[in-house]
């Protein structure tokens, strides 16, 4: 099966990151990606800016790709503010798939990309939805820091996954390092570490929550289940920071 899957996020032109990373993973996986960019963006080392695309787009772009074809997953990135999620939303209501949503709200160098609330990021909870945030979005959502350990990652999806959602994937990429990176994936059956490599990255390498997540995304609309869906993506990622491809 090629999974059909949607994706909603910044427009970013180089690709290190947002919507253009975004379908290379789709791609990789072997998946139709369909790209709504719901801002455009310009990050540099020393430029930053973007600017919101209008509601009334983002509504003709979704409707007319369900017009081709169905949709088997929904990945959210960047949601520069509520009018775009609100035109997204209604455009994909009736589509009753998996939605993972990576909370992208400021960027490494802490420059703030969408103007959402942290009540309305956890607005979105579903038991079809799947929240990836790393440490620091979690710490935002939560409204407190996260302690930067597993036991501390442990508790953050806990406490997320209680709002409502499907599952919680906590990205280990903040957490000390041992050798190893640990994800965390907490569901209504319980919490899973997911273990695997650390590998070395540069300043310059980004979007890998990006691709972890639409990667996730492909593999929901597959049919697999969270805990294999989780290993995929990790995968990619990893081949990605070997490689620079994914």
């Amino acid at each position: 099966m090629s999974p059909r899957v949607v994706l909603l996020a910044g427009l970013e032109p180089t690709g290190r990151a947002g919507l253009l990373a975004d379908v290379a993973a789709v791609r990789a996986l072997g998946g139709q990606p369909v790209a709504v960019p719901l801002a455009q963006t310009a990050q540099g080392r020393q430029t930053f800016s973007w600017t919101a695309s209008p509601p009334r787009v983002v509504t003709a772009q979704l409707t007319a790709a369900r017009e081709l074809g169905d949709v088997h997953a929904v990945k959210w990135g960047m949601v520069p503010g509520l009018a775009q999620l609100e035109a997204a939303s209604r455009a994909l209501k009736s589509a009753k798939v998996w939605w993972v949503v990576d909370p992208v709200v400021f960027t490494s160098r802490g420059q703030r990309l969408s103007r959402l609330s942290a009540r309305r990021y956890l607005s979105f909870a579903g038991p079809r939805v799947v929240l990836t945030p790393n440490l620091d979005e979690a710490g935002w959502l939560l409204g407190r820091p996260v302690p930067e350990d597993v036991a501390g990652a442990r508790e953050a999806a806990t406490e997320l996954l209680s709002h409502g959602f499907g599952a919680v994937l906590v990205k280990g990429g903040h957490l000390p390092d041992t050798g190893a990176l640990t994800d965390v994936l907490a569901t209504p059956e319980g919490v899973l570490e997911v273990k695997g490599p650390r590998l070395a990255r540069s300043p310059e390498t980004r979007g890998t929550g990006c691709r972890l997540a639409s990667a996730l995304a492909t593999e929901l609309g597959r049919g697999q289940s969270l805990e294999a869906a989780t290993r995929t993506a990790r995968r990619l990622v990893v081949r990605y920071l070997k490689t620079g491809r994914e």
